[in-house]
């Protein structure tokens, strides 16, 4: 991969205001010795508490995120609002090393044999000392453990300069470092040095590149059509592809895509996976599969595939398809050739009307619901009717079951289907079906 095709890329900075406005300085460095796209956006913010509103800020316009330390890393995860490839600060020696030298020119008498430490582990400590050739019998360190351990990190060192134990106290936490002031213990922050957060920053600008390149990964989605038997023929087939070509077209325009036809109950739809994500939710719910059974009245299986050229992803996608259709079409089936098989389950039935679309007429939905009544047909059997059907059900005249019929199907709530032959000559009898399913 040349730094000609590697995409642009932008890097969410995140922490105290301070530690940012270093973390935004060493980026300009390494975005001016870059030869690919690299931005930089910042989300400083005064408390922990403000962290997460600063990240939902910028989320939808970066790739990666740096955040101050492992605290505020883990404090995302786990509250689920972290969206894309993040890294944080790494706290070493070195850092330790900075925080020292500080604390032997800023605090009076300060003995730094007589230290209290959080966040660091025991191992960088001892190795840090070691190579200034102090001995760590006084230094007293916490490490961190999780986001539950640094609640007790300010009565940890409090307690230690109380007791005369420490001079100072090393810390890697704002708000710690606030409390510790405001009861009069000596202390100092642990900051990253520039050179960590420069290791930080590339690592981030590699990850964002990682999912740039995954977001325009192309995928394929493949939708079928699943009729009856009492839906069979050239003439009804040829209805429904056209009306499902239709709101494919419509569903795909909001992300880019493309529709083929393949055959009139087989459609393809190229998109990127980026576009793919967006389409499901983050993987939540089936992309086109609600919407489209409620708009065409049967139905639809949908299968999506990504892979690493358009061959794959298409193999991915109609293998997906196979298995949603297996499944009746109840959920759709995503296939990326090297993960096991994901279950999408239908969004919401239905999707915003177009300005121009008028509700179904009132007539027309009385009329269905009357005639769908009285044929009291099994759980999941479909209601097939004729004129003759029509007329004795409602009690009219034949010519005025076929102007019924005639309103159901500019309503959109029937079907016509293929003239069905007759044994003893004469004309065919013409048979409608009743998408009933739009009156749940």
């Amino acid at each position: 991969m040349t730094d000609e095709t590697l995409p642009a890329v932008t890097v969410g900075l995140f922490g105290p205001r301070r530690l940012v406005k270093t973390m935004a300085e060493v980026g300009q460095e390494v975005a001016e010795r870059s030869a690919h796209g690299i931005r930089f956006l910042t989300g400083g913010y005064d408390d922990q508490s403000e962290a997460e509103e600063r990240y939902l800020r910028l989320r939808d316009r970066i790739d990666s995120a740096v955040f101050p330390g492992p605290w505020a890393f883990d404090l995302a995860t786990t509250g689920h609002w972290l969206t894309v490839p993040s890294t944080h600060l790494p706290l070493t020696g070195a850092a330790l090393y900075a925080a020292l030298l500080r604390a032997s020119l800023t605090i009076e008498d300060v003995d730094l044999s007589r230290v209290s430490i959080d966040s660091l582990s025991l191992a960088d400590v001892a190795e840090a000392y070691g190579e200034i050739g102090l001995d760590t019998a006084e230094v007293y360190d916490v490490p961190y453990e999780g986001p539950a351990s640094v609640d007790g990190f300010a009565a940890f060192h409090q307690e230690k300069y109380e007791r005369q134990h420490t001079t100072v106290a090393l810390t890697t936490i704002l708000s710690v470092e606030r409390d510790l002031q405001a009861a009069g213990v000596p202390v100092l922050r642990i900051a990253p040095t520039r050179s960590s957060v420069r290791d930080a920053l590339e690592t981030a600008v590699l990850l964002g590149q990682g999912t740039r390149m995954g977001a325009h990964q192309l995928a394929m989605i493949a939708v079928q059509v699943i009729p009856s038997r009492a839906e069979s023929g050239d003439y009804w087939q040829q209805e429904l592809a056209l009306l499902t070509h239709q709101k494919l077209l419509s569903e795909a325009r909001q992300v880019g895509a493309s529709v083929t036809r393949r055959s009139d109950t087989l459609f393809l739809v190229t998109t990127t996976y980026g576009a793919l994500v967006r389409l499901t939710e983050q993987f939540a719910f089936a992309p086109f599969l609600g919407a489209l059974t409620a708009q065409l009245g049967v139905p639809v299986a949908v299968g999506a595939g990504t892979g690493q050229t358009a061959r794959a992803a298409e193999a991915n996608a109609l293998m997906a398809v196979e298995e949603s259709v297996a499944a009746g079409g109840k959920v759709a089936v995503y296939l990326d050739g090297s993960s096991e098989r994901l279950d999408l389950e239908p969004g919401p039935a239905t999707t915003d009307a177009a300005p121009d679309e008028t509700p179904i007429d009132q007539r027309a939905l009385e009329i269905v619901t009357s005639i769908a009544s009285a044929m009291s047909p099994a759980p999941g059997r479909q209601v097939v009717v004729d004129v003759e059907s029509v007329a004795a059900i409602m009690q009219v005249t034949q010519r005025t079951g076929r102007r019924m019929l005639k309103e159901l199907v500019d309503a959109g709530l029937a079907w016509p289907l293929p003239p069905a032959r007759s044994t003893g000559g004469g004309r065919p009898r013409q048979q409608f079906r009743l998408l009933t399913e739009k009156l749940d």
